[in-house]
């Protein structure tokens, strides 16, 4: 039986981990507000309606993407920097689909000319931050907080301290065992769901208990409740404990009753139907395209979630890049193509899945432009883009000037990352203007792809 104490040493842990509760949370770095002079204009919303019970679903691009051999320029001054910093990794025009302004889209990218012939992504190049920093821990954290001021919550967690009840717990969900920071609120957070069995909050619970993990919860939760400890530091983790466990139990309870078996309508990359592979004509990756699959279900089984979390990792090319970031576009933009051709077979109470998804994806930052021993090294300013039957496709925000680089050489920035989570706040999630300047500490700009 897990006693009060071990109960308290886990529990804590985990809520601090997972739950995102004031009584367990952690502290954070400041970076400096800004407007974003990319598409769009300030406040007010979009000209596309939002669907009934939107989903947005987050893809990060763990590694820091180098986004110039995705997006790479064809034309212009900018080719001309460009290849004469890559000479050996620059991609030529002939393997691109042109994407306008002198902008060429990999055709490593997977299934992505198709979505783009048919108006369905929205590119943001150059999206970055003022100050920006190279390390890929502070810079994840940076864009968790997406903050004015940050205090240690995520942008998202925040939505979630302003939308969820205490009934709804699966209401946000990630597909990794760890939540980052991006999905902590005060009060509030994500649950993980890496499975369709469900998941195990947290797993240290049972190091030494027999007990199935859904009774290991209801116990620990229950003994939480009851403890009579009087110092206000035990009665506060008492209290922070008692929460998490409860709402990891009930959501692992409703996960249980909801969620339906069901198989894809398409081949994701990974499969052996799959016809795309690797350089080295492998199957690709099936780390992200297993989580899409998954969401995909959740989905199907009319989940009330409105927020899933999803990642791709491996992204840190410093050498092999020639091979290993043309797999990785491979594996990314075959398994959003397939997600997003998956979700037009999945008829919903509130409609066709598709009609009711959007997708974004972030990576911490880019790539230096000069190239690097067959890799290249931590850079700043990267690319977001966003898929969905309701995006008006484009390029929104200015692609940075590769022959006006900072002191170090690396981009400047075009458009601040917060524009991108003001736009999605407000014109997808259906916050206020008000209220999205709120969960972001000032206003940004928003972007014009809704």
């Amino acid at each position: 039986m897990t006693t009060r104490r071990s109960f308290l040493q886990t529990g804590l842990a985990g809520s601090a981990a997972l739950a995102g509760l004031t009584a367990c949370g952690g502290g954070g770095s400041s970076s400096s507000g800004g407007s974003s002079n990319g598409g769009g204009s300030g406040g007010g919303g979009g000209t596309t309606p939002p669907p009934t019970a939107p989903i947005l679903v987050i893809v990060q691009i763990d590694g820091g993407n180098d986004w110039l051999s995705m997006a790479p320029p064809t034309a212009g001054a900018n080719l001309t920097a460009y290849q004469g910093k890559r000479t050996t990794l620059r991609i030529d025009a002939a393997n691109t689909t042109d994407l306008g302004s002198g902008i060429g889209l990999n055709k490593d990218l997977t299934g992505f000319d198709l979505l783009q012939a048919a108006g369905r992504v929205a590119w943001i190049p150059g999206i970055g931050m003022p100050n920006p920093n190279l390390s890929h821990f502070t810079a994840k954290d940076i864009w968790g907080y997406g903050a004015a001021t940050p205090d240690g919550t995520g942008w998202l967690g925040r939505w979630a301290d302003q939308v969820f009840s205490a009934s709804d717990v699966l209401k946000g969900v990630v597909v990794e065992s760890i939540p980052p920071i991006m999905l902590k609120g005060h009060a509030q957070s994500f649950v993980s769901i890496t499975g369709s069995t469900g998941f195990v909050y947290p797993s240290y619970l049972l190091r030494t208990d027999a007990l199935a993990a859904a009774n290991t919860l209801a116990t620990g939760w229950l003994q939480s409740l009851t403890a009579t400890g009087t110092d206000p530091v035990s009665l506060a983790a008492y209290g922070a404990c008692s929460a998490s466990g409860k709402q990891f139990y009930d959501a692992q309870s409703q996960f249980n009753t909801l969620i339906k078996t069901r198989t894809p309508s398409v081949p994701y990359p990974g499969e052996a139907a799959y016809p795309v592979k690797t350089l080295a004509g492998g199957n690709l990756t099936a780390g992200l395209s297993n989580e899409l699959k998954l969401i995909a279900q959740m989905i199907a089984s009319d989940l009330p979630t409105q927020v899933y979390y999803a990642r791709l990792g491996g992204w840190d090319t410093h050498s092999n890049q020639t091979t290993d970031h043309a797999n990785l576009q491979r594996a990314l933009g075959g398994a959003i193509k397939a997600f997003y051709d998956d979700l037009a077979s999945i008829t919903t109470a509130n409609g066709n899945a598709q009609d009711r998804v959007l997708i974004a994806t972030w990576s911490e930052f880019g790539r230096r432009v000069q190239e690097n021993n067959g890799g290249t090294d931590h850079g700043t300013a990267a690319l977001s883009f966003v898929v969905g039957k309701k995006v008006k496709g484009g390029l929104y925000g200015g692609y940075p000037n590769l022959a006006d680089l900072d002191a170090n050489g690396n981009m400047k920035h075009t458009t601040d990352f917060r524009s991108l989570y003001a736009t999605l706040l407000e014109r997808w999630l259906g916050q206020s203007a008000t209220v999205t300047d709120q969960i972001l500490g000032t206003n940004y700009t928003r972007l014009g792809f809704l």
